[in-house]
């Protein structure tokens, strides 16, 4: 929990000071997808709703999310997933920076159970450099700092890069993680650096008549040590 409030700390003694007026915005939203593709797993194996709701105050970002199945598996399983992160954007010029906070919990536990000897709630920290441009890179330093019994400090790492074709929005993106065994969405690595998604998305509007479009998405990615391919549809809302 150090480590959760000295980027809290960290993020606002660096907020520039500034006099213009700025307002509270409020965005509801929610994400219908076919798999709920995570690190190389498929989380909760069938399709997903994904409501949200987004507060943001100039360059500051606090969002409430959660991903709930729409149908149960064949064994059974009803994975759901709330989480919250707080963020904060800094426009460096040909780059962005934003350090953020985030709690991942498995919604089917006590929201309030924080005994790391059952608890099901991960903290991460987190910072995204993203450059801009027609081409831009973007790269994210993540690190699971706290969970459960047993649970392993868990470096992440992820690199992509950000192009189009058209009105096609384009990412392919590489990413792995380090941790002792037990780490967060730990597949078995055995304490082992490994590759965990290797993928491409793309994006673009789905036009439903003259006046209405639809944000739609199509992701592919395989993870390279588990040998496992995913694919996935989104349509946002």
């Amino acid at each position: 929990m150090a480590a959760a409030a000295l980027i809290l700390i960290t993020t606002f003694a660096m907020t520039p000071q500034t006099t213009q007026a700025q307002e509270l915005s409020i965005e509801p939203g929610a994400t219908i997808t076919s798999r709920f593709i995570y690190r190389g797993l498929d989380l909760g194996s069938s399709p997903q709703v994904q409501p949200s709701i987004a507060f943001n105050y100039g360059d500051f970002n606090f969002t409430l999310w959660g991903s709930h199945p729409l149908s149960l598996t064949p064994d059974g399983s009803d994975y759901k997933e709330v989480k919250f992160w707080m963020n904060y954007t800094f426009d460096l010029g040909n780059f962005t920076l934003t350090p953020q906070i985030e709690n991942h919990f498995n919604a089917n536990a006590d929201l309030f159970d924080f005994d790391e000897d059952t608890t099901t709630h991960v903290f991460q920290a987190s910072v995204r450099a993203a450059a801009k441009g027609d081409v831009a890179p973007d790269f994210l330093l993540g690190y699971a700092f706290w969970g459960a019994d047993g649970f392993e400090p868990t470096l992440y790492l992820e690199a992509g890069v950000n192009f189009s074709v058209g009105d096609t929005g384009l990412r392919a993106f590489l990413s792995g993680q380090y941790s002792e065994e037990g780490g967060f969405v730990d597949l078995g690595y055995e304490g082992d650096f490994v590759f965990n998604q290797l993928g491409l998305s793309a994006s673009r509007h789905l036009r439903i008549s003259d006046s209405i479009s639809v944000p739609m998405s199509v992701l592919v990615a395989i993870n390279p040590k588990t040998e496992r391919a995913f694919t996935a549809f989104s349509i946002s809302f």
